[in-house]
């Protein structure tokens, strides 16, 4: 009987440090990332923190009711557009980049590129595996999907 240990493959182990690149020129990330960014930033944390970056501050979730703040997405939507016309790299951040910018990233993707919400997410989890889907953590994520 052979004592020799059977031969596990290496899993590589996803990137998940650095902001994630979800359409040319338009990153999604977390705090750490915004301070290394150059190029325009919007935080998208509930409350913009005393010592944010040079970054717009655009409310996207709203923790008393539960719900993402649509109006609020659809204006995070045009001013990244508007940063891309204008040539400028963007980068979209919260405190870990797992749950408001990946749905800031993936509302962008929705209005910009007409893919649904479901795409967008593959998308982002494609170059950020460790996110949570609008779905897993917000109490209106059905009604996002309307137009």
């Amino acid at each position: 009987m052979s004592t020799a240990k059977k031969a596990t493959p290496k899993r590589t182990k996803a990137r998940t440090d650095g902001p994630s690149e979800i359409a040319p020129g338009v990153s999604v990330g977390g705090w750490r990332d915004a301070l290394r960014f150059e190029g325009s930033r919007f935080c998208v944390l509930d409350e913009a923190p005393d010592d944010m970056p040079n970054a717009t501050h655009i409310k996207i979730y709203d923790d008393s009711s539960d719900r993402a703040i649509v109006e609020n997405l659809d204006r995070l939507a045009r001013e990244i557009q508007r940063e891309r016309s204008n040539g400028r790299p963007v980068l979209v951040f919260c405190g870990h980049g797992i749950r408001r910018s990946p749905l800031a990233g993936a509302w962008y993707l929705h209005r910009a590129e007409g893919l649904t919400l479901d795409e967008a997410y593959e998308r982002i989890r494609s170059v950020r595996p460790k996110i949570e889907e609008a779905k897993e953590w917000i109490g209106n994520a059905e009604d996002l999907e309307t137009p």
